[in-house]
């Protein structure tokens, strides 16, 4: 049973996605489909643009033990010979140890920067360009791939004793860092009242960098049920009438005022490496930059999807 706490913290996370409906930016999602359905190409003017740019990629949970985090996206990138980075951060430490390095890596790149971040990454990223603003002005795109911008009731659940599975607490602890330090940020009221305390320097962030935020739920796709390894925290957080990707809320991973798209049957792993349901992260980032648009805004709208 959901304990007293619990149930108040759903509220809170329920008062951050009225937040975001409230102020929401514009779906995109039909665009993002289009480039997706067709596998759009990048042709040689794509290229040269984003050979102008370093793509940082910034991981969350588990990106220090595992090698195929955003392994094929890097992959990718390299045979294009784009310059990039997967940011060294510490996947088991809290924001405050995470931004400084974000904010290191735009800051020393020569070239303006792309940002792909994932799950805590998103808030790594968001603090680094609060912290500094100056760095908001070399970031030219941002793709947020299920961002924890407002918290998920699984780091609740954990850190309030009511999740009684030692085995299964620490399983999900792995996917949200790996320490109790690094799931406390992650806490539906901490994240709202991290939003709450810096709302107008967020969405001036929202207003001045380019952005996509990717947000994905499990439920609601047609046929079959997606088979993944976050089935606990998914049932969790559907018994209480969330929708989420398995382990971030699909509402939760959207900034107010940020540009976003919604996709059925994708799980918080897929986007990032191999999960049990076969998917092509490839082919969503490129469908995600074109639907970004930012970094093509000098090239004719008739090269957008080859």
């Amino acid at each position: 049973m959901w304990c007293k706490r619990s149930l108040q913290q759903v509220l809170v996370i329920a008062l951050g996605m009225l937040a975001v409906a409230a102020a929401g930016g514009a779906d995109l999602t039909r665009a993002y489909f289009a480039a997706h359905v067709r596998d759009c190409a990048f042709s040689a003017a794509h290229v040269n643009v984003l050979r102008q740019h370093k793509m940082l990629l910034v991981p969350g949970y588990f990106s220090d033990l595992n090698p195929s985090y955003f392994a094929e996206q890097l992959r990718w990138l390299a045979s294009l010979g784009i310059e990039r980075e997967k940011v060294a951060i510490r996947s088991n430490q809290s924001v405050g140890v995470n931004a400084p390095i974000v904010a290191a890596a735009i800051r020393h790149s020569v070239k303006p920067v792309i940002l792909i971040t994932h799950s805590k990454g998103s808030v790594d990223a968001l603090e680094a360009l609060r912290a500094e603003p100056s760095l908001q002005l070399k970031v030219k795109g941002w793709v947020s791939l299920q961002g924890a911008f407002f918290g998920t009731p699984v780091a609740d659940r954990l850190l309030d004793g009511s999740l009684l599975d030692p085995l299964v607490s620490t399983a999900i602890l792995s996917f949200l860092g790996g320490t109790k330090e690094s799931a406390q940020g992650l806490t539906t009221g901490a994240s709202l009242a991290y939003y709450r305390k810096h709302a107008a320097a967020i969405d001036a962030i929202v207003r001045r960098v380019p952005a996509i935020a990717f947000a994905s739920a499990l439920d609601g796709t047609p046929g079959a049920r997606v088979k993944t390894l976050l089935e606990i925290p998914r049932e969790l957080m559907w018994r209480k009438g969330i929708r989420s990707d398995g382990l971030v809320p699909t509402d939760a991973a959207v900034l107010p005022g940020m540009n976003f798209v919604e996709v059925p049957g994708v799980d918080h792993i897929a986007t990032v490496m191999p999960a049990l349901e076969r998917f092509d992260r490839v082919r969503m980032m490129k469908a995600l930059l074109f639907t970004l648009r930012a970094p093509f805004h000098a090239l004719s709208r008739s090269t957008a999807c080859k």
